[in-house]
């Protein structure tokens, strides 16, 4: 038996004596749509095992081919099971019986009435590499393949520029001047166009600046890359190899869009910055992204998103570096009313187009993020008494909820940009 640990995740997914031929000729496994949320941790790489209800019993070893989607074969199990994730056996299929009883030492289970019979199931779907090694250990046999990581740096959004409510005049100019280039690469190549660039969105904090960057690099069919402090802050020591590991990832994709939240963090005057590791980590950051500005034909993408501007060195801000430069704003009531209506529309709820309406205009001041709190907060409310989400819900939340954003943090805003001769 191979002995070395495993240092992946693992996920359970369930079938039954009637579904699981399905599963294992289609390397497909399904669940119901409205437990997509549950499966999103799921991620390539990641060792998953097939739990038959109808007998108790798990079978292995499988690993996972990409994310969780929905309908990756519409047809799979008549369409019963749309959220799937495809999977890959390793080795033999090997089979445990009475899987419940051998697993409810390493995992904790729940019991669930269902006719004709009731089962039980593990309480959660996805755990980390402890649990997967200790699963492991009841198979006899773990292939050497298994120990392999797969490690997939970036994704492919799901998320369009028609899913980002409001802010019309950026889109816009996304559209025309960020993916049209893309789509049309002959003509951007005779006229010599520069295809990759910087792009610096500022704005208060919840207004949507990450959404931008995930639409576009949906709309570019290009790998979302993000950095934020936490990848430098969660590797002392490794950071730079960090780093360079990411680029030299970034430098095999035909495409992509590198996103660097709170970009203040970075970009900021070397002066200014107190951490020694940043002191170590900025000049090989800024090395890379230079040399990516410097490729012109490179089809990468680099933004950088802020809620505090005046703290980024202006060098940064010249032409050839991050000079395409958006405000992200507060939300206005078109864009209040969208956000209300995209995230009812699969909730059930009783609203009519006048209560949102009215509803959207109680939401001034507060920030997209503050929205969908509101919303998420009122469907718990309705949840309590297992109705439909109603304005009165909506309303009684509105008033219990803090604006996020203080107008102080606008006003500086507003200074950068006259400074800037920036028009907001």
């Amino acid at each position: 038996m191979n002995k070395k640990r495993i240092d992946r995740p693992c996920f359970f997914m369930l079938c039954t004596n009637k579904t699981k031929e399905e599963c294992l000729q289609r390397n497909l496994f399904g669940d119901r749509e409205w437990r997509l949320p549950h499966l999103k941790p799921i991620k390539k790489g990641d060792i998953g095992f097939l739990l038959n209800v109808s007998e108790d019993e798990l079978s292995g070893i499988f690993q996972a081919q990409g994310p969780v989607e929905l309908n990756i074969e519409k047809d799979a199990w008549g369409g019963s099971f749309p959220a799937q994730v495809k999977v890959k056996l390793i080795g033999k299929l090997q089979t445990i019986s009475n899987a419940s009883d051998k697993l409810k030492h390493i995992v904790p289970f729940r019991e669930i009435q269902k006719d004709p019979y009731p089962y039980k199931v593990p309480s959660q779907n996805c755990w980390g590499a402890d649990v997967t090694n200790k699963v492991l250990s009841l198979f006899k046999e773990i292939p050497e393949s298994l120990g392999t990581q797969i490690e997939e740096t970036g994704r492919i959004p799901e998320i369009t520029l028609e899913n980002v409510a409001g802010l019309d005049k950026i889109k816009e100019f996304i559209s025309k001047r960020v993916i049209a280039p893309f789509e049309d690469e002959e003509w951007a190549y005779k006229l010599r166009l520069r295809v990759g660039g910087g792009i610096l969105l500022f704005g208060p904090p919840g207004t949507g600046k990450t959404l931008i960057g995930e639409s576009i690099a949906k709309e570019m069919n290009a790998k979302f890359i993000e950095i934020t402090p936490s990848v430098i802050v969660g590797y002392p020591g490794e950071a730079e190899k960090r780093i360079e590991k990411i680029f030299a990832e970034l430098e095999k994709e035909p495409r992509a869009v590198l996103f660097l939240d709170e970009a203040e963090w970075i970009l900021c005057k070397r002066e200014e910055q107190t951490s020694s590791v940043m002191q170590r980590v900025t000049p090989v950051l800024l090395a890379q992204i230079s040399r990516i500005f410097k490729e012109k034909r490179k089809q990468i993408i680099i933004i950088a998103a802020t809620n505090k501007p005046e703290m980024i060195d202006s060098a940064f801000l010249r032409p050839g570096r991050f000079d395409k430069i958006f405000y992200v704003p507060l939300p206005d009531e078109n864009a209040r009313i969208q956000i209300v209506k995209l995230n009812l529309k699969e909730r059930s709820h009783s609203l009519t187009e006048e209560d949102i309406k009215k509803i959207s205009g109680m939401l001034e001041g507060y920030s997209g993020a503050d929205i969908v709190h509101i919303l998420e907060e009122s469907a718990f409310k309705a949840f309590e008494r297992r109705s439909n989400i109603t304005r009165k819900d909506i309303e009684e939340i509105i008033k219990a909820t803090p604006k996020s954003v203080d107008p102080e943090e606008i006003r500086k805003m507003e200074e950068w940009s006259k400074k800037r001769g920036l028009n907001i």
